[in-house]
């Protein structure tokens, strides 16, 4: 008998639609290539652009972009920190926007003319206008906005941002300034919160809510109204020395706390890993993220990724590498849990940068390093 043959463009309405919406559960990128194969399926699943920049259903939050540009100036890589997945994406934005910060649900803050936020969906195209920056910042900051230097991206890096679980409100997030803005789009204006100076930490939005660490312990942001409230408490850490960074591992909150031992004869840092208890408002201290993940930590964000979407032996489980922004990162690749050893890192050149090419470690820890691409590659 001849092989029997289906004409999947006939597929109908129904089954191509309950395809569709099983594809876009699981990554948007797979959505969008099922939408393109031809018209009668994207007539049977929904258009992103029709709908809110913030539903979630449409967010890249597996991806990550990467800091290296292509040979386009507009042109980006992005990674899929589940499956190791790259993909090239033109973002005509770029053209005359900054990037302030990539958010949670794989969303890139914009800043455009140093007064115009916009979160871009960088797979969609979507963009979402936000209130004016200058309705946020006090006046007395309104100059640095003007001032064109190396230090602007710095100065108002956005990590820590993204969306409430509300679904329809922002965190802004300027850790560097002390200030959070709470808005929603098309609104005229941004709430501004303040907080006392903070520890050497990295702010995180994590399941929908603000979380960062002060002198008081973990802390997690109140929307109505604003507010920062205690989420767990805090530990004994050094202010002058040590830092303390808020982790997504997969769906689970964690802390880690970068510490500097010194002795008669030596002096090092070391890294103690803790699950943040949100319901007993405790922090334990584990000695492994969970079997299968390896951290990428940066001073200011940090990434966590299943080893099992990689090639083998590319990178280790339980194992923290460290990113650029971490001052030794020159010594130090490499900090791996299980018997608290370490890798040393590879030779860097003059000025302290890595060597190219870059491997995928060194292209992993770039994703999450504040200010380094400002010497080396542009963002």
């Amino acid at each position: 008998m001849p092989p029997c043959s289906r004409n999947w463009v006939d597929l109908g309405d129904g089954p191509a639609g309950l395809i569709a919406d099983r594809v876009l559960a699981y990554d948007v990128a797979g959505y969008l290539r099922f939408r393109a194969v031809c018209s009668s399926w994207r007539r049977s699943s929904a258009e992103p652009r029709a709908h809110g920049g913030l539903d979630r259903r449409f967010h890249p939050r597996r991806w990550v972009m990467l800091c290296s540009p292509l040979a386009a100036p507009n042109r980006r890589r992005f990674l899929n920190s589940s499956t190791g997945e790259c993909v090239q994406v033109d973002i005509p934005e770029l053209r005359d926007h900054e990037v302030l910060a990539p958010t949670t649900e794989g969303l890139l803050v914009l800043l455009h003319a140093r007064k115009h936020v916009r979160l871009l969906n960088p797979l969609t195209g979507q963009l979402t206008q936000l209130p004016p920056l200058t309705t946020l910042l006090p006046t007395i900051y309104h100059h640095k906005l003007s001032v064109r230097n190396h230090h602007f991206l710095t100065d108002f890096a956005a990590w820590g941002s993204g969306i409430a679980d509300d679904d329809s409100t922002v965190v802004l997030c300027f850790y560097a300034l002390h200030m959070l803005g709470v808005a929603k789009p098309g609104g005229q204006s941004w709430t501004l919160l303040k907080f006392s100076d903070p520890l050497r930490t990295a702010p995180l939005m994590f399941a929908g809510r603000f979380y960062c660490i002060t002198i008081d312990g973990v802390m997690v942001l109140e929307m109505d109204p604003p507010r920062l409230v205690l989420a767990a408490n805090r530990m004994r850490l050094s202010v002058e020395m040590d830092s303390s960074h808020l982790v997504d591992n997969g769906g689970v909150l964690m802390l880690v706390h970068r510490k500097f031992l010194r002795s008669a004869s030596e002096s090092r840092r070391s890294y103690d890993v803790y699950l943040v208890d949100l319901g007993s408002k405790t922090l334990f201290a584990v000695n492994s993220l969970g079997g299968g993940r390896a951290l990428f930590l940066g001073m200011s964000c940090s990434l966590s990724v299943p080893i099992e979407g990689f090639p083998s032996g590319s990178i280790s489980g339980d194992t923290i590498y460290l990113s650029f922004d971490v001052h030794e990162r020159n010594e130090t690749e490499a900090y791996h849990l299980a018997d608290r050893s370490i890798s040393p890192a590879a030779s860097y050149n003059l000025d302290g940068l890595a060597p190219r090419p870059y491997t995928l470690v060194d292209c992993l820890s770039l994703c999450n390093t504040v200010g380094y691409e400002d010497n080396v590659v542009g963002f």
